[in-house]
């Protein structure tokens, strides 16, 4: 396992995506996983309040799997969570609420739920763009303060208002956000990738923010849906059609030769070559994997270690 040491946590450049645990995953088989991801050398598990909330108790039920984990294997302070707040959600209809009164309760239920009494990383799950940022940045020192939270970040914000916000904080001694979690993979990005006008991807501007100001990057949707993966493995005209319609686009076909090109001159495995692009990147990247069954997670982790040439890895250009 690759490893940043970041705002005072040694965080595993992969971390694990739980969005449908306890839901569609069921609860033995996320503690399974969960396992295998941290006898693997895993410390980063990413959750949020509204993951899977439209099903029947979905609301808040990642968390709690996770809580239930932790206290049942005593691991709480060898791994580091990251959850997020301020959105509800009915399929993919957001409604986002960063008011002072509602992060604060969203807080409190995660604290529950986890069965923790601080949060390491605290994500805005996506932005209000009619709520200033100075009233936001005000509401998260004392959120922070409530939570015990480490470090603050966002997610699915512009460059532009993740500027304004830490330019806010810093002039007034404010804690900064350090982290942005947004869609970021080898696949050049695609608006059929999501389909949802509320999510981000890596941009040009975002990405060189986060390098000039030495900011962790956290990549959603990392593995691009497995796209490279299963062409290279099954072959092209075996991969199912939605997943084409989502990535299959003239510049992702050259880059799948590509990556084919290297997987064979480097004798590694496409799994490696997905994940290095975000760990072994010119910009502190750490790589969120979601996967629903066991033997997808343990392939991520039997390559994690495998470093990728960032010289190669430049030539995937950001846009």
């Amino acid at each position: 396992m690759k490893y940043t040491n970041k705002f005072g946590m040694n965080l595993s450049k992969i971390g694990l995506g739980t969005g449908r645990f306890g839901t569609v995953v069921s609860e033995e088989t996320s503690f399974e996983m969960l396992d295998l991801f941290y006898e693997n050398g895993g410390n980063v598990i990413d959750t949020a309040r509204n993951y899977y909330e439209w099903v029947e108790n979905g609301r808040g039920k990642s968390e709690q799997t996770i809580g239930k984990w932790m206290a049942k294997r005593g691991v709480r302070d060898k791994v580091y969570i990251s959850t997020k707040c301020g959105v509800r959600n009915e399929g993919k209809t957001f409604y986002m609420n960063l008011s002072k009164e509602n992060l604060l309760e969203e807080c409190k239920q995660s604290l529950e739920a986890l069965q923790t009494d601080y949060i390491d990383i605290y994500l805005l799950h996506r932005d209000e763009p009619d709520r200033l940022v100075e009233e936001i940045m005000e509401t998260l020192q004392v959120v922070q303060e409530v939570g015990k939270v480490k470090t603050i970040g966002v997610c699915n914000w512009s460059a532009d208002r993740v500027k304004k916000a830490n330019i806010y904080a810093l002039e007034h001694g404010l804690a900064p956000f350090k982290i942005v979690q947004t869609w970021w993979s080898i696949a050049a990005y695609t608006p059929n990738m999501w389909n949802d006008p509320t999510t981000t991807w890596m941009d040009m501007e975002m990405y060189n923010y986060l390098k000039e100001n030495n900011l962790l990057g956290m990549a959603y949707t990392s593995q691009a849906k497995g796209f490279f993966q299963k062409a290279i493995r099954d072959g092209y005209e075996n991969v199912d059609d939605f997943l084409k319609h989502r990535v299959a686009t003239e510049e992702n076909l050259q880059r799948l030769e590509r990556i084919r090109e290297y997987c064979e001159q480097k004798k590694v495995s496409p799994t490696a070559v997905v994940n290095g692009y975000i760990t072994d990147n010119d910009v502190e990247g750490l790589a969120l994997v979601s996967c629903s069954k066991l033997e997808q997670l343990r392939d991520i982790l039997e390559h994690c270690d495998v470093s990728v040439d960032r010289e190669w890895i430049r030539q995937f250009e950001v846009r």
